[in-house]
């Protein structure tokens, strides 16, 4: 008999995230006779710091920019849509047996820094992703101050 050696990893968001979707997609609006489900879902994001800018990425397969928008109020970013179910029985008298795509609404809020010019934000819809891009300020950019000689 060997003995190998347990190492435990630490539970980090990640993992209570997926755990939470799963049991919504247990415990959510479920038609058990056709085995689908329907519940809403929330793209992943990312939010890169730039030099000059924040860059926030969402993956929305299956969209395309008409069924997404983008909102501002009061230093708040929404990003808002529905995925809509296409769905379609393959042959004459099939069924679905598992179907482990999600659709449904979805609405991210973004509490944005001050530093972020609100007037110069942009946003491009490219094969599935989603980029917004927010330019930070002149005052949040980083500059070098020269020290002079007093006389």
């Amino acid at each position: 008999m060997s003995l190998t050696k347990h190492t435990s990893r630490p539970l980090s968001w990640n993992h209570l995230d997926a755990f939470a979707n799963r049991m919504n997609r247990i415990f959510g609006d479920t038609d058990f006779g056709n085995l689908t489900y329907a519940s809403d879902w929330m793209p992943p994001v990312s939010v890169e710091e730039r030099t000059d800018e924040i860059l926030l990425t969402a993956e929305l397969p299956g969209m395309t920019e008409d069924q997404v928008e983008i909102s501002l109020e009061n230093n708040v970013l929404t990003i808002s849509g529905e995925k809509r179910d296409s769905r379609e029985e393959g042959e004459a008298g099939g069924k679905f047996h598992l179907v482990e795509r999600t659709f449904g609404s979805f609405r991210r809020s973004f509490t944005l820094p001050r530093t972020i010019r609100a007037e110069g934000i942009t946003a491009e819809f490219d094969n599935g992703l989603l980029n917004v891009r927010l330019p930070k300020a002149d005052e949040a950019l980083s500059r070098k101050i020269e020290v002079s000689r007093r006389n």
